[in-house]
C-alpha cells in the first residue's frame, strides 16, 4: 500500500512513487484530534502505525509537523474507531470564540431564555465552524424548552446530537439526548423514556464523566418517569440525581428536582413530604425568578390543597399559575393548570364553571397535541355530563377520553378512565357495561387504580 505524508513527512516502504506524480497535498485536520483518538482507544503509536505507516509519521501528524494524506487519515480513523469527520478541519470557517459561547450559556443560566434564543439565532445566521454550530444549537435547544417551545428545542438538540455522533463525542451525545428527552416529554411523546435512558447509558459508557452531567441526566430521567406515572421509580431516580450531584450548585436544577419529588410523593399519598418539597421548590423558583417553573410548582401545590379541602389557598396558587402562563405567552402545559382549576370548581360545587374550564383545557390540549391532558379534560367533561344526567353526552366524552389515552398506550390513564366510566355506568344501572369497563381498568393497571390526576412534569 502506498501511504505517505505531505510536507516532507516520512514515506512508508512499499511501491516506488513516481517523481512526475509528486507529493499529494496533505489534509487539514483539527489539532490534537489524532493523539486524542489514539489515547481514547488505548493504542500506542506502533499499534496505530502497524506495518502500513511509520510510527514517526503518526507522531509528526499528532504534533502538527505534518499533514496526513487522505489514505493515512482513513487508516487512523479505522484503527482508532473514529469517523473521518472527527479529524477534519473546517477550512472555510473560523471557530467561534469560547467567550461568545460562554456568554450564550450565561444567558441561559441566569434565566434570560428569550435573550439566549435571540442571540443563538443571530449566531446561527453566520458562517460557523461545525463544532461551534453544534454547541450553539444545543444551548438554543435548552433555551427554547424553557420558553415552552418543545418542538423547536427538540429539533435543535437533535441536530446537535447528529454532529456529536459523527465526531464520536459521546459526552455531548449524552447531553443532547437528555435535552431531546426533555422536549419529547413536554410533547407527551412516548419515546421520551427511551431517549432519557439512552442518555444515561451513553454517559455511563464513558470511563469517566462529570458528576454534574450524571445529576442532570438522572433528573431528566426522573422527570420522564414522573410523566409516565412511575412514582416510586421517579422518587428513586431523583434521589440518585441529588446524590450524584453532591452539593448541587445548579439551584435551578435542584428546584426542579424538589418540585418533581413533591409531585411523586403526592401521588404515593405522602402529602406532608410532598408539601415540604414543593414549598422548597417554590422558594427557589422565586429566588431564581424562574417564572414558568414557579407556575408549575404553584399548580402542583394548588392541586394538593384541593385534595386537602383547602379551597381558598388552592385557588390563590392555581390562579397565580395561570396568570404567569398568560403573561409569558406560553400555552404548552397550560391545559394541566386548567385541569386543576376545574377540579377546584367541582370541589366548590361550581359545576357550570368547571365544565367551561374543562372545555377550554380540552381545546388547548387538542390544538397542541397534548393527548394525556386532552384525555383527562374529556374524562372530567364525562363526569360532569353524568352528574347533570346527560347520559348520551357522557358516553361521548368517555369514548373520546379513552380514544385519546389509547393513542398513547398509557396504562394508568386507561385504567383511571375505565374505572370512572364503570362507576358512572353502575350508577345508571348498566351493570353489564360497568363490569366490562371495570375489568378493562384492572387489566390496564394490574389491579392498581389511583384516583389522582397527573400533572405536567417540569422542563
Amino acid at each position: 500500500m502506498e501511504t505517505y505524508l505531505a510536507a516532507g513527512g516520512p514515506k512508508v516502504p512499499g511501491r516506488a512513487i513516481s517523481g512526475r506524480r509528486g507529493r499529494r497535498k496533505g489534509v487539514e485536520i483539527r489539532p490534537g484530534t489524532v493523539k486524542q483518538a489514539r489515547m481514547d482507544a488505548g493504542l500506542s503509536l506502533g499499534q496505530v502505525a502497524r506495518s502500513d505507516i511509520s510510527r514517526t509519521a503518526i507522531y509528526f501528524v499528532e504534533v502538527g509537523k505534518a499533514k496526513p494524506s487522505m489514505e493515512t487519515l482513513r487508516l487512523i480513523a479505522d484503527r482508532t474507531g473514529r469517523p473521518l469527520d472527527y479529524f477534519l478541519a473546517e477550512p472555510t470557517t473560523a471557530p467561534l470564540s469560547e467567550i461568545e459561547i460562554g456568554n450564550l450559556e450565561r444567558l441561559v443560566s441566569i434565566g434570560d431564555n428569550i435573550g439566549a434564543a435571540a442571540r443563538a439565532e443571530h449566531l446561527l445566521g453566520q458562517r460557523l465552524d461545525a463544532p461551534s454550530e453544534a454547541r450553539i444549537k444545543l444551548i438554543a435547544g435548552l433555551a427554547y424548552l424553557r420558553l415552552g417551545q418543545p418542538l423547536t428545542g427538540r429539533r435543535y438538540a437533535a441536530a446537535a446530537r447528529a454532529y456529536f455522533e459523527r465526531t464520536g463525542d459521546r459526552l455531548m451525545v449524552a447531553e443532547a439526548l437528555g435535552t431531546e428527552a426533555q422536549g419529547a416529554q413536554l410533547m407527551h411523546d412516548p419515546i421520551a423514556l427511551h431517549l432519557a435512558e439512552s442518555a444515561v447509558d451513553a454517559l455511563r459508557s464513558l470511563k469517566s464523566y462529570p458528576s454534574s452531567s450524571e445529576a442532570r441526566l438522572l433528573a431528566i430521567l426522573a422527570q420522564v418517569q414522573l410523566s409516565n406515572q412511575q412514582w416510586r421509580e421517579a422518587i428513586d431516580t431523583y434521589e440518585k440525581a441529588i446524590a450524584a450531584g453532591g452539593v448541587v450548585q445548579d439551584m435551578r436544577r435542584l428546584s426542579l428536582m424538589y418540585s418533581g419529588l413533591g409531585m411523586a410523593f403526592e401521588q404515593t399519598g405522602e402529602i406532608a413530604e410532598a408539601s415540604r418539597y414543593v414549598q422548597k421548590a417554590i422558594a427557589l423558583h422565586e429566588t431564581l425568578q424562574d417564572r414558568l417553573s414557579l407556575a408549575r410548582s404553584l399548580d402542583n401545590l394548588g392541586s394538593m390543597l384541593v385534595r386537602l379541602n383547602d379551597a381558598g389557598a388552592a385557588r390563590k396558587h392555581i390562579e397565580r399559575a395561570l396568570r404567569i402562563f398568560e403573561e409569558e405567552g406560553v400555552e404548552t402545559g397550560r391545559g394541566s393548570i386548567l385541569l386543576s382549576l376545574c377540579e377546584l370548581e367541582l370541589a366548590e360545587g361550581n359545576v357550570e364553571r368547571a365544565a367551561e374550564v374543562a372545555e377550554e383545557a380540552a381545546e388547548v390540549a387538542s390544538r397542541l397535541h397534548e393527548a394525556p391532558i386532552e384525555a383527562q379534560a374529556l374524562l372530567k367533561l364525562g363526569r360532569i355530563a353524568a352528574r347533570r344526567g346527560q347520559d348520551e353526552a357522557a358516553d361521548g366524552y368517555f369514548a373520546a377520553s379513552l380514544g385519546a389515552a389509547e393513542s398513547l398506550g398509557r396504562g394508568a390513564d386507561l385504567s383511571r378512565i375505565h374505572a370512572a366510566y364503570a362507576e358512572v355506568l353502575e350508577a345508571r344501572g348498566a351493570l353489564a357495561e360497568a363490569n366490562r369497563h371495570l375489568r378493562a381498568a384492572l387489566a390496564a393497571s394490574s389491579g392498581t387504580v389511583r384516583p389522582a390526576e397527573v400533572k405536567s412534569a417540569t422542563a
